[in-house]
């Protein structure tokens, strides 16, 4: 049919054109942009998946930052307690010397006591100066703060190490001892030894043995005497009464034994049985979950609590402890969520002089002069002080040293790991395939091309009507 009013021809070229154009202009705004999705209308689906993965892996990015800055924080407080560590090993030095009292005189002594005194005063300093940015990292800023309720005649030296407090401020912590710690034990009935001949015995426990002799008649209280002698030696104690003795180990525990043995083979029938004992060690649980335990000491490593605690040997069995700890310690966001799995929290105790040891030995600032422990009084306890001392700054060094390597360090890894699977998932959505594009621009060119060229033939064809009017 030839018509001039209505031109199908030209509409249905002009409707291609249209469909080209827009083609060659997404394929412009992909190969220019770089993305394959540009706005929601490129594809819903993928732009939800894409926008969520978006969103994850800036998280992600900031928790190695984050991590980043958790290991420089915990390296500069570990950097400080190495020092502390070479301080206390130099005061154990000068202690052994000053224990050397044949060989030194008065004044080598006093100067060994004026080194320690000024030791110590640098140990109060580096607790009291060693900062990351703004916090102070070792003088007890970062450790939890414990509840002034707390059962410590029962729960002695209780550590927190880490705490998560979840959506609270406040957690509450129940220590029941439900099975007892036992010493090692051995028991010897009878009166003395005979009256025919001495006897010889062999005392062994923890800390080592001793051979004692013991003369004929000697009463039930001149054995105990002399085998309280040696406790410190052997690790094995004594208490009698007038048809008794008991033989103890002078700690509780598994690991804590006593051994007592006749040497004789004269047959004076002194009824002292070789025998040998081991302690127990005891059931603790800790917010119902069991610790680990030896002896008496319990250390608990769950997910949200770390902490170690003695229990008192008194303490009745299933009778609960409690506490409440109110905030405190350093908390790091180390995942790309805030659940407290994504979460690390740790304590850091003050260290100076006036926290490390404990109250059955003593504390550093009782080694310097004028103090309980120093030099010209006891040089025997203060080293005992010294020993413990090095316990609690090794420990924690250790912790610390564990939470960068074991934790921060390999989050990092982890986290550099998801970045790269999600970057890659995240691009595969996202990003322009530029040979699959480049082919589709060149399609949209030429189509584009070619339908403004048959556009303009269809505007023609009304022409040919005219040959019909002449």
């Amino acid at each position: 049919m030839t018509r001039i009013n209505t031109n199908i021809a030209s509409i249905n070229a002009l409707r291609n054109l249209a469909q080209s154009n827009k083609g060659l202009n997404r394929s412009l705004e992909r190969l220019s942009s770089g993305f394959r999705i540009n706005r929601g209308s490129d594809g819903p689906a993928a732009l939800v998946i894409s926008e969520r993965l978006r969103a994850q892996l800036a998280s992600l990015r900031q928790a190695v930052e984050n991590t980043q800055r958790a290991s420089n924080m915990v390296t500069t407080a570990e950097g400080a307690l190495n020092e502390v560590n070479s301080l206390l090993v130099s005061i154990k030095d000068l202690t052994l010397e000053a224990s050397n009292t044949g060989a030194l005189s008065s004044e080598e002594v006093n100067a060994n006591q004026a080194q320690i005194d000024s030791a110590v005063d640098t140990i109060n300093r580096i607790a009291n100066t060693t900062k990351f940015s703004s916090r102070h990292l070792l003088n007890g800023s970062l450790d939890y703060v414990v509840s002034t309720n707390a059962p410590l005649s029962s729960l002695k030296d209780l550590s927190i190490f880490g705490l998560e407090f979840g959506n609270t401020s406040t957690k509450n912590i129940s220590v029941k001892m439900t099975t007892s710690a036992q010493l090692g034990t051995v028991n010897r009935v009878g009166k003395g030894t005979s009256a025919g001949s001495a006897i010889t015995l062999q005392v062994t426990g923890n800390k080592g043995t001793e051979v004692i002799t013991l003369g004929a008649s000697t009463a039930n209280s001149g054995i105990v005497a002399a085998i309280n002698a040696v406790k410190d030696t052997t690790g094995v104690s004594a208490v009698a009464s007038t048809n008794n003795i008991v033989f103890y180990s002078t700690q509780f525990g598994l690991d804590q034994f006593v051994s007592v043995q006749d040497l004789d083979t004269d047959g004076n029938n002194t009824k002292f049985i070789n025998l040998r004992d081991a302690g127990r060690d005891a059931v603790i649980t800790i917010n119902g979950i069991k610790a680990a335990a030896k002896g008496l000491k319990a250390d608990l490593n769950a997910s949200g609590l770390r902490m170690h605690v003695d229990v008192d040997y008194r303490l009745a069995v299933n009778t609960a402890k409690t506490f409440d700890v109110h905030g405190g310690g350093a908390k790091f966001q180390i995942g790309g969520f805030t659940a407290p799995n994504n979460r690390e929290n740790v304590g850091v105790m003050n260290i100076n002089s006036y926290n490390l040891g404990d109250t059955s030995e003593g504390f550093l600032f009782s080694i310097v002069t004028g103090g309980a422990n120093d030099l010209r009084t006891d040089p025997g306890k203060a080293a005992r002080v010294i020993d413990k001392a090095i316990d609690d700054i090794t420990g924690l060094r250790a912790r610390l040293g564990a939470l960068d390597k074991n934790v921060f360090q390999s989050n990092l890894n982890s986290l550099g790991i998801s970045i790269e699977n999600l970057s890659d998932a995240e691009a595969r959505i996202r990003d322009t395939d530029f040979a699959q594009e480049t082919a589709n621009f060149t399609r949209s060119q030429i189509l584009v091309q070619a339908g403004t060229s048959i556009l303009a033939q269809a505007n023609l064809t009304p022409q040919s009507v005219l040959q019909l009017l002449k």
